[in-house]
């Protein structure tokens, strides 16, 4: 699965990323130190997973230490990410 980052919260550390264009936001927190950027691909087997998760990410060529909080429709992830 892929995922696009849509929006960040960089104070908190909070991301929201839109699932395989479907309206659906996988929300986390960033545990490590390769910030991504609005736009990035990220790839995982299963957005839906909650708790600690290693994703990649194709635009920047890592990998990225995240916690998912949780997985909702676009008129909450602003709420989410603390925006």
């Amino acid at each position: 699965m892929k995922a696009i980052i849509k929006e960040r919260n960089l104070n908190r550390g909070m991301y929201a990323a839109e699932i395989d264009d479907t309206g659906e936001f996988v929300i986390f927190q960033l545990l490590d130190s390769a910030e991504p950027e609005i736009g990035d691909v990220i790839l995982h087997h299963d957005f839906y997973s909650m708790g600690g998760e290693t994703y990649k990410n194709t635009t920047q060529n890592c990998e990225i230490e995240v916690f998912v909080e949780n997985v909702c429709g676009i008129n909450l992830v602003r709420q989410q990410c603390f925006l």
